[in-house]
C-alpha cells in the first residue's frame, strides 16, 4: 500500500544520546506517537482500526516523507501506543548531557505536531525536570520557538519557575559576573516574550479579566527576578550606570504595583489562588518557599543599592515577604533537609 506524500515541514528526527536506552525510548515516541501524525487522516484512521489489522500486517501503509520511507502497521490504541505524558517525562528525566538536551526541542515539536494536548501543570513539570538539571535555557529556547514547540509562557507557574531556575543558575555559579549577566539577559528575554501575542493566556469565552488582575508583564513576582540579578551586579560593583538605572526602574515599578499593606500572595484577586492553573500553586508551602526565597534575596540586595527613599519602600516589602516565607517554612512538616524548599532557602540563608 504505497502512497507518496511530501510535507513542507521537516519530519521529526532525534540525534544520538548518551544512552542506548534513551535512544530506544525516543525512537518509540517518534514511531508510535509522532510519525502517525504525518499521515493523511484517512490513513491514520486505518492504522488504529481493528478491521485493518490483518490487512496492514501483510500490506503496511508505506509512505515517503521528506525522502524518508516509513511503514505503518496496525496499532492498538489502548496497548500499543504509549502514554504521551509518561513517555515525555521518562525521556526527559534521562537527559544528562548536552547531546541529550539537544533532543528536547525536536521532542516537543514532534508532540506538538502530533496534536497532543498537555496541561499547564505538565509543561511546568517538564520545566522543573530540565531546570533542576541545569539546562533552563533549553526551555527558554523552546518557548522562543513556540509556534513549532507549543511551549507557551502563559501561566504564572511556568513563568515564575523558569525565572527561578534562571536566578539559581547565577546563584549556583557563586554570582560569577559572566554567569549573572547571562542570567539577567535570559530573564529579560523571558519578560520580552510575555509581550508576544503567541504567549498570551487563552481565556474561555465567559472568562473576563478580574478587577485588580495584573498581567504577567506587570506582576511584581516576575519583575523581581531581573531586579535580583541586576541588583547583584550593582552590589558587586560589576555594573555601570545603565544597570543601576535598571535596578531603580524595576524597584519603582515593584513598589508601585505592590501595596505595602499586602502580602505577596494577596497581590492578585483571591479567585485566582483557588485555581491551580492560575495562582493556586503558590498556596503549597514548599513551592512558595522555593519560588519566593530568591525574590526576597533580590529585594534585600536592591535595598542596599537604590536611593534611600526607594530603599525604605522596598524594605517594607522585604519585611512582608520574609514573614510570608517564615510562615510557609513553618507549615512544612516534616521539614526535610533535601527537599527543594530547604535546599533553595539554605543557598541564600544559612538556617
Amino acid at each position: 500500500m504505497l502512497t507518496e506524500y511530501r510535507l513542507l515541514a521537516n519530519i521529526t528526527h532525534f540525534t544520538p544520546t548518551s544512552s542506548p536506552a534513551l535512544d530506544s525510548l525516543l525512537n518509540d515516541i517518534r514511531t508510535k506517537i509522532i510519525l502517525p501524525a504525518y499521515l493523511p487522516m484517512s490513513q491514520r484512521k486505518k492504522i488504529y482500526s481493528p478491521k485493518w489489522e490483518k490487512k496492514l500486517q501483510s500490506d503496511p501503509i508505506i509512505i515517503e516523507i521528506d525522502g524518508e520511507v516509513l511503514k505503518f502497521r496496525y496499532q492498538n490504541i489502548m496497548t500499543d501506543v504509549p502514554n504521551t505524558r509518561k513517555s515525555l517525562i521518562d525521556a526527559i528525566s534521562q537527559f544528562e548531557t548536552p547531546a541529550d538536551f539537544a533532543n528536547l526541542k525536536p521532542l516537543l515539536e514532534g508532540v506538538h505536531y502530533a496534536g497532543r494536548k498537555l496541561r499547564h501543570a505538565f509543561y511546568a513539570k517538564i520545566l522543573r525536570v530540565v531546570g533542576a538539571k541545569g539546562h533552563v535555557y533549553a526551555i527558554i529556547d523552546c518557548a522562543r520557538s513556540i509556534r513549532r514547540t507549543g511551549y507557551k509562557l502563559d501561566s504564572s507557574e511556568k513563568v515564575n519557575e523558569v525565572l527561578h531556575y534562571v536566578q539559581m543558575k547565577a546563584r549556583d555559579a557563586a554570582w560569577n559576573e559572566a554567569e549573572t549577566r547571562q542570567a539577567l539577559r535570559w530573564a529579560e528575554m523571558v519578560i520580552d516574550m510575555l509581550h508576544d501575542e503567541a504567549h498570551q493566556p487563552q481565556r474561555h469565552k465567559d472568562e473576563s479579566i478580574l478587577p485588580g488582575e495584573m498581567p504577567l508583564t506587570r506582576d511584581p513576582m516576575v519583575l523581581a527576578a531581573p531586579l535580583h540579578l541586576a541588583a547583584v551586579l550593582v552590589a558587586q560593583r560589576k555594573a555601570g550606570e545603565e544597570t543601576l538605572d535598571k535596578v531603580h526602574k524595576l524597584a519603582r515599578d515593584i513598589v508601585a504595583l505592590w501595596p505595602e499593606d499586602k502580602k505577596l500572595k494577596e497581590l492578585q484577586p483571591s479567585q485566582l489562588y483557588a485555581n491551580m492553573d492560575k495562582l493556586g500553586y503558590l498556596l503549597r508551602p514548599t513551592k512558595f518557599v522555593a519560588i519566593a526565597t530568591p525574590l526576597l534575596h533580590g529585594l534585600e540586595t536592591a535595598v542596599k543599592v537604590v536611593k534611600p527613599e526607594l530603599a525604605s519602600q522596598l524594605q517594607t516589602r522585604c519585611n512582608t515577604l520574609a514573614a510570608e516565607i517564615k510562615a510557609a517554612r513553618e507549615a512544612i512538616q516534616p521539614r526535610k533537609e533535601d527537599a527543594r524548599a530547604e535546599v533553595v532557602y539554605k543557598k541564600f540563608y544559612d538556617a
